[in-house]
């Protein structure tokens, strides 16, 4: 009985942890031509590529705790001389999870903290009159929270809200 105890125990306590096997990450850089390279903590080079109509990589970004990193694709777009951010993807705990929210362009994101989510900003091309915010849960891509902000409702917006409002 004591053997079967100390056996849950073990398994209880390792339940919560991540696999050694998976892969960690040091560093995520977007080069002078838009592609994107991510360096694991064992040295080796991760070139993603991209989607049929991507032109470019921007916002690379390592978590805090070297588990997941993520960025955005960068698209044509046919009323700008520049490519806008329309997907946020995000690489964890060995799946790829693309975030697309409201279909408009993906300006801010972030990683918690933590590590275990996201929260990113999205705004129309042209003009600050709406944003729309999402929280994500990594491991699942769950949707954990959302806010839809103007000029007037920021002040009661959540930590994580304030966190991705562009600089003033």
């Amino acid at each position: 009985m004591f053997k079967l105890q100390v056996i849950v125990c073990i398994a209880v306590a390792l339940a919560g942890t991540r696999s050694s096997a998976q892969q960690t990450y040091r560093r995520a850089d977007v080069d002078t031509l838009g592609q994107l390279r991510i360096i694991t903590v064992s040295g080796r080079e991760i070139d993603p590529r991209k989607d049929s109509d991507q032109v470019a990589f921007d916002q690379a970004a390592v978590s805090d705790d070297h588990w997941s990193v993520g960025w955005v694709g960068l698209y044509r777009n046919c009323c700008t001389s520049y490519p806008i951010p329309l997907k946020l993807v995000v690489l964890t705990d060995g799946t790829t999870r693309t975030f697309a929210g409201d279909g408009l362009p993906v300006w801010r994101w972030s990683f918690s903290p933590d590590g275990k989510r996201i929260a990113f900003r999205q705004a129309p091309i042209h003009g600050e009159d709406h944003s729309h915010f999402e929280l994500r849960d990594l491991r699942t891509g769950r949707l954990v929270g959302t806010f839809d902000a103007d000029s007037t409702n920021l002040r009661d917006a959540p930590m994580w809200v304030r966190a991705l409002q562009p600089p003033a």
